[in-house]
């Protein structure tokens, strides 16, 4: 019997190394909570249904571990702080403020909406992405299979021949011959360059600048400030919905925003919002980050007392200019790189055949 117990042990460790937890396993957590409790159940029960449903890994640990802090007397939101990763501050204040106001299954119903939302525009901004990524790769995977099959082959026979090279055929002859030298040191500087720059673009002195700069590109700038302003909105009003006063939801809003120029401002309406303005006055101040539409509609939302659905309405707007500034973006995108394609594999092209049609028309003549 105890070494059954022991085998069980081993299993589910092993099981629980296997698997992350990903965004749609939180969704789905959520979403189930959430019809738990309405349907009358007790928050243990549905965790412990959603415990019972998991096969393994580390999201059916996760919950494991919820259910032992929940027994030993803490709050939902106390099980939740423990894992950082998998729920943000928006996530525990929701639910901090649920339990606190008796409101726990409507605040989870207006969580699950926040993360679908959220999920379905990283998917748009993925999808928007992938094909000019596809594109770089294809690129890069023919250039380097010219440059590892086919020019070494070609290149002794031109080097042999005393015919005149066109000055396309002589770069290409140089590049591969400094492939061949310093191929691997130019490979494993190039990873090394990238793992450098991405670990330098994410200092924190330097986000001000960059985010600053990001937002000034002709193409990417306007998407960038869409994708900005959608969450802001869906953000606030999902906090404001949830019963936080709106000094603490600008506070949660500002920490949720991935841009660090939208960080600074939103805080700054914390400030104008404590003197006593209202959030479309404070909007005003940076057209640039928030445009008269914006502001103009908060202020109608204020005025009415309906800024969560003005919020609401916002957050849609912006998600379909995001959704059509995407397809925008890859309708534009998709010549230019066809065009690159083609000028890379004719250059290719016309630096080998170029050769060999002289030698072809010397040997004719």
């Amino acid at each position: 019997m105890e070494k059954e117990n022991l085998k069980s042990k081993k299993k589910a460790s092993w099981n629980i190394e296997l698997g992350g937890i990903g965004a749609a396993d939180i969704l789905f957590m959520t979403k189930h909570l959430s019809m738990a409790l309405k349907s009358g159940l007790t928050l243990m029960d549905g965790l412990d249904m959603l415990c019972d449903q998991a096969t393994g890994g580390k999201f059916q640990k996760m919950l494991e571990e919820i259910i032992e802090t929940l027994r030993s007397g803490h709050a939902l939101h106390e099980a939740f702080s423990h894992y950082p990763r998998e729920f943000s501050p928006l996530y525990i204040n929701l639910v901090k403020t649920g339990e606190l106001s008796g409101t726990l299954e409507e605040n989870l119903g207006h969580m699950a909406e926040e993360l679908h939302k959220s999920q379905e525009l990283r998917e748009k901004i993925k999808s928007a992405m992938m094909y000019p990524l596809l594109i770089l790769v294809a690129v890069a995977a023919l250039g380097l299979s010219v440059a590892i099959f086919v020019l070494p082959k070609i290149l002794p026979l031109f080097k042999a021949l005393n015919v005149d090279l066109p000055i396309t055929t002589r770069g290409l002859i140089w590049v591969a011959e400094i492939f061949s030298k310093y191929g691997l040191w130019i490979g494993l500087g190039t990873i090394g360059s990238v793992i450098f720059f991405r670990w330098f673009l994410k200092r924190r002195f330097l986000r001000p600048a960059l985010h600053f700069l990001l937002l000034r590109l002709p193409l990417a700038g306007p998407i960038l400030r869409a994708i900005q302003l959608e969450r802001f909105s869906r953000t606030l009003a999902t906090l404001l919905k949830s019963g936080i006063p709106l000094d603490r939801s600008l506070q949660i809003t500002a920490d949720a925003a991935s841009n660090a120029l939208y960080q600074k401002t939103i805080h700054s309406f914390i400030l104008e919002i404590q003197k006593g303005n209202g959030l479309a006055v404070s909007m005003e101040y940076y057209p640039r980050l928030f445009p008269k539409i914006a502001s103009r509609m908060v202020g109608m939302g204020e005025k009415t007392g309906n800024l969560e659905k003005t919020l609401d309405y916002l957050s849609t707007l912006y998600n379909e200019e995001v959704d059509h500034a995407m397809k925008n973006f890859s309708t534009m995108i998709e010549p230019v790189l066809l065009i690159f394609i083609g000028l890379i594999v004719g250059l290719v092209a016309i630096s080998i055949l170029g050769p060999i049609y002289k030698i072809t028309g010397g040997i004719s003549h």
